[in-house]
């Protein structure tokens, strides 16, 4: 890449991305956000120059990376192409939005990470997978090349896809970090440390092979133990939302335990 990388956000993603680049040895032209002193933050971090303005979004870079809402992805495009200033490649780092989004730029495309950012954590980027959509073949490996400096895991994921793969990550990411708050609430109403969960998380997420987790489900519901399943209800009835949570969720594994026998 003769050009460099330039990033129009300073959340989450816009972060861990610009500072994994940067440690990759790439050059970051410009980081965008309309509160400048955000943009000044990351841009001291990785040697780049802040602006919070589209049309001060410079020509320098080769590859604009939008890390924005996604709500605020195809506006944001539109300003910046209004601008007429910048010809290089536009890409968005969204899950769900199209790849049509960015459709006013001749060369597009999706650079989507699969992974959770945020500023208690610090992903090890070489191992997240980033799912890749382009306008052409030409742009989809200038994007591999990209990615590549970053990661192992380089995949070219079609929008339709990337819609239900990123629907999956919420079930498998959000919705099981919303149980372990749930479960932290209850531990703590009975004053137990909450910590004391951490090996049984740590042992349920390593024994995830390739084998369908519906196999290696465990617990009173996959059991068909309803005397537990009772005796948890009752312990639940001061907390009505987390009971129905767990009535649904039990039948939800009952029908999946169903399915496997077929």
């Amino acid at each position: 890449m003769n050009k460099g990388i330039s990033i129009a956000g300073s959340g989450n993603v816009a972060t861990h991305l610009a500072k994994a680049f940067f440690d990759a040895g790439a050059r970051i032209e410009q980081i965008f956000s309309r509160n400048l002193s955000h943009a000044e933050a990351l841009a001291q971090k990785v040697g780049a120059r802040a602006v919070d303005r589209p049309e001060l979004i410079s020509n320098d870079a080769g590859v604009l990376i939008l890390a924005l809402p996604d709500e605020a992805i195809e506006p944001f495009a539109a300003e910046v192409n209004a601008t007429g200033h910048f010809d290089g490649i536009v890409v968005h780092t969204s899950g769900t939005q199209p790849l049509s989004a960015l459709r006013m730029f001749e060369n597009s495309g999706v650079f989507y990470p699969l992974q959770s950012f945020s500023r208690f954590s610090n992903p090890l980027m070489k191992e997240v997978p980033f799912c890749l959509e382009a306008v052409n073949s030409e742009t989809l490996q200038h994007l591999t090349s990209l990615a590549s400096l970053i990661s192992e895991n380089v995949r070219e994921v079609c929008s339709e896809q990337r819609a239900v793969l990123h629907l999956a990550a919420v079930f498998a990411c959000n919705f099981s970090n919303h149980m372990y708050a749930i479960s932290a609430d209850l531990l703590k109403d009975a004053g137990i440390d909450g910590s004391i969960l951490k090996p049984l998380i740590r042992e349920t997420a390593n024994r995830l092979t390739d084998i369908h987790p519906a196999l290696l489900q465990t617990g009173p519901a996959v059991r068909g133990d309803g005397s537990t399943m009772e005796k948890h209800q009752q312990l639940l009835e001061n907390y009505p939302v987390y009971r129905e949570i767990y009535k649904m969720l039990s039948n939800s594994i009952v029908s999946a335990k169903e399915k496997t026998k077929k």
